[in-house]
């Protein structure tokens, strides 16, 4: 995880939010982006040390582990606000989440990572809607997949 230091940096610039959320309320939910919880019990360094563990070339797996913890301290910063005061919200996550294991069917990692990052950049500078997030974003719906109507 990031240090504590860089999230409550995050907490403070955001007069906003300040004014909805305490701190601590914050931090909570940084911890449960990283760690889980009872209801999302896969947390930001689950993901993170599955899709390093499947990637066999050494270089490549430290690059891939940089990138998502420079995704995963952008999208936590912005998450782990009241949802009122946010740009990134729970659906954003799930269809990162989603097209993340897509990429690992189709061994586009990093590529994902960078355009996921690319997004969440552009999300936060309000260069992006909070709308344009959606699955086709990144992959083209599986026809055969029935929940992807």
């Amino acid at each position: 995880m990031p240090p504590l230091e860089y999230f409550e940096e995050v907490y403070a610039k955001d007069l906003r939010n300040q004014q909805e959320q305490t701190l601590d309320e914050y931090l909570l939910w940084v911890k449960r982006y990283y760690q889980g919880s009872p209801l999302y019990r896969r947390g930001w360094l689950d993901v993170t040390e599955d899709l390093v563990a499947q990637i066999e070339d050494p270089a490549l797996a430290k690059e891939v582990s940089n990138k998502m913890y420079a995704v995963g301290r952008a999208v936590a910063g912005e998450w782990a606000k009241k949802t009122n005061t946010r740009k990134i919200f729970t659906h954003h996550v799930a269809v990162w989440g989603n097209a993340l294991v897509e990429s690992m069917n189709r061994g586009e990692e990093l590529k994902l990572i960078n355009s996921v990052h690319r997004d969440v950049n552009q999300l936060l500078a309000d260069k992006l809607s909070v709308d344009a997030i959606k699955a086709d974003r990144y992959y083209a719906p599986d026809k055969d997949d029935v929940f992807s109507w």
